[in-house]
């Protein structure tokens, strides 16, 4: 059976220059040929409603393929990463015009995280989408009060998507409205309990990296399995993981410790995973180091990042819990710079994305934007993307964000890899494994291209 093949394009996208006003509005915007390119107006989250200026953006260069029989593995019905040529002219905008709502926090703590959303969504539509594609841009504050405001007004504007909003108490706080609306919402959470029908969790959720990693281990034959994980939703939410993989996939399970994430001491817990009965002993000048102590398993999940992360592989060090003996596994968020140069972390395995996409993305953005992009930032540009391609089938009843479409089994792929939503708002993705090794991850088992089970 002939297998589809959807064409990525070069990487030949506008340069983009922005002015910002004092009522925060970008008023100008100039591609590199000089057209004039689209103009997002940011409505502030208290005053009444303003009128949000449309998006415009080049035509398109291909039509979405449509998804193969599930026979067979499907190919990604959709791409979210393929670039267009750029300098067509606009068209006139439709009643049908696809309205997608983008909700941001412009303003409050998360301020800065919220204008390189926008900017990465923006830079998404002007590779992307149709011309007549409108892109309506409202601020949150960063407040489950402020998340309802904006789903209200978003509700107003007749927007059929709603991409965001960024917190996961936000995306509870305006499920309801528009879940009884019939509007979706693409939420950046990757808290998988706001996840419902219609309410999809986009975030890189540490649950799926886990399974991923716990196979590759077998795969490599460790059978025995520890966890040191910290007291909070995530530390459960990876622990959960682990137990699940390890009954599917075989293995053991010898001991999970938790220590506190404030705590100022993490040997207490240290000690506990290794049963050792105290701290390594002092030795005097010329005195023979013992035996290290004898460990009843092969690998420990730590589900832990930055600073912490960095505390308490030292204190596994130094109770000679190392990677000599030891296989760290770790989440997503271990793809970080900081960790990376960690001397005590080389070696260590875990899942997240194939990397390759994101750093030509990045390095895009740093050059749009003259600074390097949160990590969130390419949730933004995939969700915008999505939306943008599936608008070009439009019909008469304009864009189709039914859940059959959104839904589509041969999934998407973006620049953090293949991935399709469910319909219990899960989100499902195609994960590499990745060692540490010299400042950079290496991959020893690359990311999937295509689902293999497309009827899931």
């Amino acid at each position: 059976m002939r297998r589809i093949l959807v064409p990525v394009l070069a990487l030949l996208v506008p340069v983009l220059a922005a002015c910002q006003t004092a009522e925060g509005v970008r008023d100008s915007v100039t591609g590199l040929f000089g057209q004039s390119q689209p103009s997002v107006r940011i409505v502030p989250p208290v005053p009444a409603p303003a009128s949000a200026a449309t998006a415009t953006s080049p035509a398109p260069a291909a039509e979405p393929a449509p998804a193969p029989a599930a026979t067979e593995a499907a190919e990604p019905a959709l791409r979210v990463d393929a670039v267009p040529a750029v300098g067509a002219p606009a068209r006139a905008r439709g009643r049908n015009a696809p309205r997608v709502a983008l909700l941001l926090p412009l303003s409050g703590s998360n301020a800065g995280v919220g204008q390189a959303l926008l900017d990465a969504a923006t830079q998404a539509v002007f590779d992307l989408a149709d011309d007549d594609f409108v892109m309506l841009v409202r601020d949150t504050a960063g407040t489950p009060q402020g998340a309802q405001l904006a789903a209200e007004w978003a509700l107003e504007q007749q927007a059929q998507l709603v991409v965001g909003p960024l917190l996961g108490a936000e995306a509870q706080a305006i499920a309801p409205t528009l879940r009884a609306a019939g509007v979706p919402v693409l939420s950046f959470s990757n808290d998988r309990s706001i996840a419902a029908e219609g309410v999809y969790a986009l975030g890189i959720a540490p649950q799926a990296a886990v399974a991923r990693t716990i196979e590759f281990a077998r795969g490599r034959g460790l059978e025995r399995f520890a966890a040191l994980v910290p007291a909070n939703a995530l530390g459960q939410a990876a622990e959960q993981a682990l137990r699940a993989s390890l009954a599917a996939q075989g293995g053991t399970l010898v001991r999970v410790e938790r220590y506190e994430p404030g705590a100022l001491d993490y040997a207490p817990a240290v000690r506990r995973l290794g049963q050792l009965a105290g701290p390594p002993p002092r030795l005097a000048r010329g005195e023979a180091a013992p035996p290290p102590p004898e460990l009843d398993f092969e690998a420990v999940l730590l589900p832990d990042f930055g600073d912490r992360l960095v505390q308490v592989v030292a204190q596994l060090h130094g109770h000679e819990i190392d990677p000599v003996r030891i296989k760290y596994l770790g989440i997503p968020l271990w793809e970080d710079a900081r960790l990376f140069r960690e001397s005590s972390l080389q070696g260590a395995w875990f899942a997240a994305p194939a990397p390759a996409a994101r750093a030509r993305f990045e390095q895009r953005y740093r050059d749009f934007f003259g600074r390097a992009p949160p990590r969130v930032a390419t949730l933004a540009y995939d969700a915008v993307a999505l939306a943008a391609i599936l608008a070009r089938g439009k019909g008469p009843e304009g864009a189709d964000y039914s859940p059959a479409a959104l839904t589509a089994a041969g999934g998407f792929a973006g620049v953090e890899g293949i991935f399709r939503l469910r319909p219990n708002g899960f989100v499902e993705r195609g994960f590499a494994v990745l060692e540490i090794a010299r400042d950079n991850p290496r991959v020893l088992s690359p990311a999937p291209e295509v689902f293999e089970n497309p009827g899931n």
